[in-house]
């Protein structure tokens, strides 16, 4: 019963998340920033690299989240909005830089993958626009959970884990739904 009320309230915090999105803002935004990349790249494999290396990013990005939302979960304590911020922002920071360090490794992987796999730019493209709506929702997500704390303490009674992968595919629905209305390329 308290993993329905939790996955419930889920529902509707994510529904608000997005409900008065504009899939043609979104659109706009993700056209700007993969043409930024485009632009600063020296050549069609360097562009690709370049999203692979942001999808990375967010990657490792959700992971932490993944961690600090289990710890607030398992503690039944919500961290004040400006501590987390502090903690993400920490996180971020620290993982920069680890992606940074790999970059060349993790290179020779995506040109690998670019053609075994036989990616294409647009593969590449929406996997990159996924990743980055996911991780803004992530982080709006746990920022709307940590600011109403009184409302949100009912996911304290529910089973951490099953309330994080419930979470994640609420996320992963949203963000199809809202990617799938775009064309990027």
């Amino acid at each position: 019963m308290a993993q329905e009320v939790a996955n419930k309230f889920i529902e509707n915090v994510c529904y608000h998340l997005v409900r008065n999105m504009n899939v043609m803002s979104v659109e706009q935004h993700f056209k700007e920033t993969i043409e930024m990349q485009r632009d600063s790249a020296q050549s069609q494999i360097d562009f690709w690299d370049r999203l692979m290396m942001n999808m990375l990013y967010f990657t490792e990005n959700e992971q932490v989240w993944e961690h600090e939302f289990l710890k607030m979960l398992e503690k039944k304590e919500w961290l004040m909005p400006t501590v987390l911020e502090e903690e993400l922002l920490m996180h971020q920071m620290r993982i920069r830089q680890q992606v940074a360090e790999q970059m060349d490794a993790a290179k020779e992987l995506f040109h690998k993958q670019y053609e075994t796999a036989g990616m294409t730019e647009e593969d590449i493209v929406y996997d990159y626009a996924y990743s980055s709506a996911g991780h803004s929702m992530r982080i709006d997500l746990l920022t709307v959970l940590v600011s109403t704390p009184e409302q949100s303490k009912i996911l304290f009674n529910a089973d951490p884990q099953e309330t994080i992968r419930i979470i994640n595919g609420y996320i992963a629905y949203h963000i199809d739904s809202i990617i799938n209305k775009t064309k990027l390329i």
